[in-house]
């Protein structure tokens, strides 16, 4: 009875819980332009500059407004910090009117802000992030998961010693031997599919950030296909080596190649007047096609051989018992000739002498006596009526 009915329970209660609609997190759709905002000022001066926020919610949409200081790892990861954690810091530079702004539903709406350079600021790269969270109360049961938003990049300039400089620190293909066929769009499948993947990385020694286009070609030495992959562009602090990393969309089905990286950069976003390149290989067999292919070609040969054997086999001893009948076949007809087809039963009795006397044997294969020639001679001799 007890435990009829806490069964009872335990299905009420999921009942209840499968009833219950989920909590769904509000909508925030907001785009920022622009996305970097590159900007080169004196030590000492003022420069104002504004973001456009466009809000695509059917709901106006209250935003926190902060400043924050920004580094990026080699594999892309972005860290964020307190302004002034990093010694090329700007965003205490950053002065925000307002901290709290609303955009209203499906409009955009201006931000002005003010950046106020150090006295004392070293030439080089300063770098910042200013960042637009979502504001709202969250939603009953929603839990406290953490707001969304969404950052600008601020990439400042002082001018003076400027050093740009950039490299590629490391270039590589990956080689490619044991897929079985090409890969879905793309060109990330995985095994059994065909995933060559490549792995670019790009240093910046300079004191200024830059802004790197890069791509990838690759051609044969020997074999088949050839392309390009456009990398895309990224932006590389000072002192940092970040990483393109991907997979060839049409990755090539078999040969030797050659890949080549090309890099650019500029002054700015849109300047790529300085040029470095790298080369590497990598090659592309189908180990496993190649294997399946010659185990079947043995396969094969082992079958035709096998039946070539057995026929071979099987026709041996006809071939010995049809030679024996065609020498006496021979010897049948040798002897008719020499007594005359009309005599049958002398054939017959000669035939018979001759075996029981031994002298019928295998005709030799040389010698002086050997050949039709000696044996018919032999048989003419002997045949010779008496008194002729």
């Amino acid at each position: 009875m007890k435990r009829t009915i806490a069964l009872v329970l335990a299905l009420a209660a999921i009942a209840l819980l499968m009833g219950v609609p989920p909590a769904h997190a509000q909508d925030f759709d907001l785009a920022v332009t622009p996305a970097k905002v590159e900007l080169t000022v004196d030590p000492g001066q003022t420069v104002d500059f504004s973001i456009e926020l466009l809000n695509q919610v059917d709901e106006p949409l209250p935003l926190s407004v902060y400043a924050m200081d920004y580094y990026v790892e080699s594999d892309n990861t972005f860290i964020f910090e307190e302004p002034g954690y990093y010694s090329y810091s700007c965003s205490s530079w950053v002065d925000i009117a307002d901290g709290e702004v609303s955009v209203p539903a499906n409009s955009s709406l201006d931000v002005p802000f003010k950046l106020n350079v150090s006295e004392d600021a070293e030439p080089g790269g300063h770098y910042g992030v200013i960042f637009f969270q979502d504001a709202r109360e969250p939603e009953p049961g929603q839990g406290a998961a953490p707001s969304p938003r969404i950052g600008a990049l601020i990439l400042l300039t002082i001018p003076g010693e400027i050093v740009r400089e950039g490299s590629i620190a490391g270039f590589e293909v990956q080689n490619d031997f044991f897929s079985l066929w090409g890969p879905p769009r793309g060109g990330e499948g995985g095994w059994p599919a065909r995933s060559i993947s490549y792995h670019l990385e790009v240093e910046n020694s300079g004191n200024v950030h830059i802004t790197v286009c890069a791509e990838i070609h690759y051609r044969s030495r020997f074999g088949f296909g050839s392309g390009t992959v456009g990398l895309g562009t990224m932006t590389i602090l000072p002192g940092t080596v970040r990483y393109f990393d991907g997979f060839l969309p049409s990755p090539p089905c078999m040969g030797i190649y050659k890949a080549e990286a090309i890099i650019q950069y500029g002054p700015d976003l849109v300047t790529f007047d300085v040029e470095k390149r790298a080369e590497t290989g990598f090659v592309v067999i189908p180990v496993i096609w190649i294997v399946l292919v010659i185990l079947l070609l043995a396969a094969l040969i082992w079958v035709i051989a096998r039946r070539r054997k057995k026929r071979k086999m099987g026709m041996g001893p006809r071939g010995e018992e049809g030679k024996k009948s065609s020498g006496r076949a021979e010897i049948r007809e040798l002897i008719e000739g020499e007594t005359g087809a009309g005599s049958p039963a002398g054939v017959e009795d000669e035939t018979k002498g001759l075996i029981q006397e031994g002298r019928m044997h295998e005709r030799p294969a040389g010698g002086e006596d050997g050949g039709e020639a000696g044996y018919a001679a032999r048989l003419e001799g002997e045949g010779e009526p008496p008194g002729e």
